[in-house]
C-alpha cells in the first residue's frame, strides 16, 4: 500500500512543477521559389522548317544543412503538388547549390506546361515550391528568325550595324579597329573591310552609300558601296553617335553626343544643312517611314525629342525613360520603340499623340532594337546579359530570348526579314540569326 501511495506522489510531482517542453513539429525543408522561361524559337510560315524549344528553370537555394535532394516535376495539367502521380519526374539533383535546369525536348506547340520542385531532407520530409507555368505559342504565330546559324568574326568593338538594299551586304562599324567590315549575306562571311576615321560608332545606308559616324574624330563619312571606298568626309559636333537617313534618301541626321546637337547633312554631298539643339547626350535616332518626323534618345537627361523634318524644329520632348539608348520605328510608323538601359524595358511611344505606354520587360541593359519587316517582332540586344530578346509587338510582351554573343550592341534585319544580325561588341563578332530547320 505504501508503494502505491509513493508512486502516486511521484506522478503528481511530474505533472505539476516543471513540466517538460511541448513537442516540436517536424522540421520540413525550406521550399524553393521556382521560375520558368521559354527560350526556344518558332517556325516561320514555311512549315517545312522546325525548331527545338527549350524551357529554362531556376529556383532559390535550400539553405538547410539537412538538405537531401531536389526533384523536378513537369505536367500538362496544373496542381502538381496535389497530383504528383499525374506529373513526370524530369530531373533529380543532390547538390543544394545546383538550382538551374534546362528542359530540352521538342514540345507540343500551343500548349501549357507546369513545373514544380519538391525539396527533400535527410528525414525524408518534403516541401513543394510554387508551381510555374509556361505557354508554348502556336508554331506560326510570329514568323521570325529563331536560331544562330553563323557567328562571323569581325574587328574589335563592333557596334552599329546596317544592311544595304536589296540586302546583299551588311556593314558593321568596329570602334577599336577603326574599320567598317562588310559581310556578304548569301554565305555569311567577311567580304572586305574599309579603314575609316578614329572610333566608328554607327552606320546607316542609302541606295549607293553607307554613312559612318566616327566619335573620336567627330566626323561623318560616306563609303561608296560600289567599290567600298571613302568618298567624302565632314566634321560635325562633338562625339557623333547614332545616325539615320530619311526615307527619300536626301538627308542624314546625326546625334552628336558630346555637344547636345543633331546635325542635318545633305546625303549627296555631306554639306551641313542645319544644327539642331536637343537634350543632354543624344545617343540614337530614327525616322518614321513617312519621313515627317525624327525621334531620338538623349541618354543623359532621359528624354526623347521629336523633330519635324520640314523645318527641323523640336516639336515635342518626351520624358520617356531613365536612360534611353536605342530607338527604332515600327513598320507602320504608329509607334517608335525606345530601349531604356537602366530599367531593362522597351518603351512604346504612340506617334499619333506621343504618349509613352507601359514598358515591356526584357533583359539587362537593352541597347539596340530592330523590327523585322513583317512587323510582328522586335529584336532587342541586351548588353548586360548577353541575350537577344524577342518582343511580340501585338501583345507588347517579351516572348523569348536567344542566348547569343558577348555584349550584344547594334542589331538589324535584312529587308526580306530572313536574317537578323547582331554586333557583339566584346567578342568581335556578328551573330547571324535565321530560321532553324529540321
Amino acid at each position: 500500500m505504501k508503494r502505491i501511495v509513493l508512486l502516486a506522489i511521484v506522478l503528481l510531482i511530474l505533472s505539476c512543477g516543471d513540466s517538460p517542453t511541448e513537442p516540436v513539429g517536424p522540421d520540413y525543408p525550406t521550399p524553393s521559389v521556382l521560375s520558368a522561361l521559354f527560350i526556344g524559337g518558332w517556325l516561320p510560315p514555311d512549315t517545312s522548317k522546325g525548331t527545338n524549344n527549350d524551357i529554362q528553370l531556376a529556383w532559390t537555394v535550400c539553405p538547410d544543412s539537412s538538405f537531401w535532394k531536389y526533384t523536378l516535376y513537369r505536367s500538362n495539367i496544373p496542381d502538381i503538388e496535389s497530383l504528383p502521380d499525374s506529373a513526370q519526374i524530369i530531373h533529380i539533383i543532390f547538390d543544394a547549390s545546383d538550382t538551374a535546369y534546362t528542359d530540352t525536348r521538342t514540345f507540343k506547340w500551343n500548349t501549357w506546361f507546369y513545373y514544380a520542385v519538391r525539396t527533400s531532407n535527410q528525414d525524408t520530409l518534403v516541401s513543394w515550391s510554387n508551381e510555374a507555368s509556361v505557354y508554348i505559342p502556336p508554331r506560326t504565330t510570329f514568323g521570325g528568325p529563331d536560331s544562330l546559324v553563323e557567328l562571323v568574326n569581325v574587328g574589335a568593338g563592333p557596334g552599329g550595324i546596317c544592311t544595304v538594299p536589296p540586302g546583299d551586304y551588311v556593314y558593321v562599324a568596329c570602334y577599336f579597329d577603326n574599320s567598317v567590315y562588310v559581310l556578304e549575306t548569301f554565305d555569311p562571311a567577311v567580304f572586305t573591310s574599309v579603314s575609316v576615321s578614329s572610333g566608328p560608332v554607327d552606320v546607316c545606308a542609302g541606295s549607293d552609300y553607307v554613312y559612318v559616324s566616327c566619335s573620336s574624330s567627330s566626323e561623318v563619312l560616306a563609303i561608296r558601296t560600289s567599290d567600298n571606298t571613302v568618298e567624302s568626309t565632314v566634321s560635325v559636333g562633338d562625339s557623333p553617335s547614332g545616325l539615320c537617313i530619311t526615307p527619300d534618301g536626301k538627308r542624314i541626321y546625326v546625334c552628336c553626343y558630346g555637344s547636345d546637337e543633331v546635325w542635318c547633312l545633305d546625303a549627296s554631298s555631306l554639306a551641313v544643312l542645319d544644327v539642331i539643339t536637343v537634350g543632354d547626350g543624344p545617343r540614337d535616332i530614327c525616322t518614321l517611314p513617312s519621313g515627317d518626323f525624327i525621334y531620338l534618345t538623349c541618354r543623359l537627361d532621359g528624354t526623347v525629342p521629336v523633330v519635324r523634318v520640314s523645318d527641323n524644329s523640336v516639336v515635342s520632348t518626351l520624358d520617356a525613360a531613365s536612360e534611353p539608348v536605342g530607338i527604332c520605328s515600327s513598320v507602320s510608323g504608329d509607334y517608335v520603340y525606345v530601349c531604356d538601359y537602366s530599367s531593362g524595358e522597351v518603351l512604346p511611344v504612340r506617334t499619333s499623340d506621343n504618349a509613352v505606354e507601359s514598358g515591356i520587360d526584357v533583359g539587362l541593359g537593352p541597347m539596340g532594337i530592330t523590327v523585322i519587316p513583317n512587323g510582328n517582332l522586335a529584336y532587342v540586344s541586351c548588353y548586360l546579359d548577353d541575350r537577344v530578346y524577342l518582343v511580340d509587338l501585338a501583345t507588347a510582351s517579351a516572348v523569348s530570348y536567344l542566348p547569343f554573343g558577348v555584349r550584344p550592341n547594334g542589331v538589324c534585319s535584312l529587308p526580306s526579314g530572313e536574317y537578323v544580325y547582331v554586333a557583339n561588341s566584346s567578342s568581335g563578332s556578328v551573330s547571324v540569326i535565321g530560321y532553324s530547320s529540321l
